[in-house]
């Protein structure tokens, strides 16, 4: 069923018996993300390190009767558990079929999704079922990125500019995920508190906002996806020599992927890949079309999903205790762009 996001307050005070699912989906991936979040905290079971299983979209669209299986499962421990997907979309959707005609289901799912379209069929599945709820986060708008940007700077003792607001509002694109992380990152570097205030210009911005590498990423996430593998040995080399870090990078990745992911669908019912890209929502910017069309004709579905996956492994991998760090991500989009489709 479709849920209007001011209920989620109450769904997350008491997860209905009869309700197996929960989608969360739009722009405002970061809210997803949080939202999802939040309920894995209040149903998982603190006590065991396990209650919460995390499973890819390539291992459901390999095997759809896992979710399921999962989802009725008995924890070894004998708490609660949860099951979450991070990246879903179309390519789920006969797993999602699957859990919600099971006869039992004790276990809750949680899909993260970024911004299906109309004719999604996972969100279809999510809205027309009274065992699942689809909550859709729209964008921020101009007005409300401003206020919470304002809310969480005074946070953190930053005295934020008009000027800056607005900069910084640009260069996350009302993203209330990255304000949060650029905000704690100027907080941090400019040792600001509410105690010890200090002032964020745009001058600071310039010199370490979010979009001083954005260039540099989105050209070498365009550069596997277009199977050209000296650029991007040529700017992991480079990414390695300054310090980028690897989590900007494999998250704008999955991004990407996720887009072309949705557009793949779309090809595979039916359309061209020049319409599919013609009828994106959000639109793709008119420069990247013919580019956005040629990767779609490069990638095919499975391999988008397990592209996406592979983002998802490296990222929790970079951040696991005794990890060797950002070379393990190097070596992975390093591998990924040799295998290519």
């Amino acid at each position: 069923m479709k849920a209007a996001k001011d209920g989620f307050p109450q769904l997350l005070a008491a997860w209905p018996p009869t309700l197996r699912l929960a989608l969360f989906h739009g722009e405002d991936e970061s809210a997803s993300r949080d939202m999802a979040a939040q309920l894995a905290a209040k149903l998982a079971d603190p006590g065991d390190p396990l209650s919460i299983t995390e499973l890819s979209p390539a291992q459901l669209a390999e095997d759809p009767a896992r979710l399921a299986d999962e989802a009725a499962a008995i924890s070894m421990f004998g708490g609660a558990r949860v099951i979450r997907v991070t990246g879903a979309a179309d390519a789920i959707t006969q797993a999602v079929e699957l859990l919600l005609a099971a006869p039992a289901a004790g276990n809750p799912v949680l899909l993260i999704a970024g911004d299906l379209s109309k004719a999604s069929k996972l969100k279809a599945a999510a809205e027309a079922h009274g065992h699942a709820l689809a909550f859709q986060n729209y964008a921020l708008n101009a007005d409300q990125s401003g206020r919470l940007a304002g809310d969480r700077a005074r946070d953190l003792g930053l005295k934020l500019s008009r000027p800056a607001l607005r900069q910084l509002i640009a260069a996350t694109n009302g993203d209330r995920g990255l304000i949060a992380q650029e905000l704690e990152k100027f907080a941090l570097w400019l040792d600001a508190s509410p105690e010890a205030p200090k002032a964020l210009e745009p001058d600071h911005l310039a010199a370490l906002g979010a979009d001083s590498g954005e260039a540099e990423i989105d050209a070498f996430v365009n550069a596997l996806l277009d199977g050209d593998t000296a650029a991007v040995d040529r700017q992991l080399t480079l990414f390695a020599a300054d310090g980028t870090s690897a989590i900007p990078v494999l998250r704008a990745m999955a991004r990407k992927l996720m887009q072309l992911a949705e557009l793949r669908a779309a090809m595979d019912g039916g359309r061209s890949a020049q319409a599919a890209v013609d009828a994106a929502r959000p639109p793709v910017f008119w420069k990247d079309k013919d580019r956005t069309a040629a990767q779609l004709q490069r990638w095919r579905t499975p391999a988008l999903a397990a592209a996406l996956d592979r983002m998802l492994t490296l990222e929790r991998a970079i951040k696991a205790p005794q990890s060797p760090g950002d070379i393990l991500a190097w070596q992975g989009l390093l591998g990924l762009a040799a295998r290519g489709r």
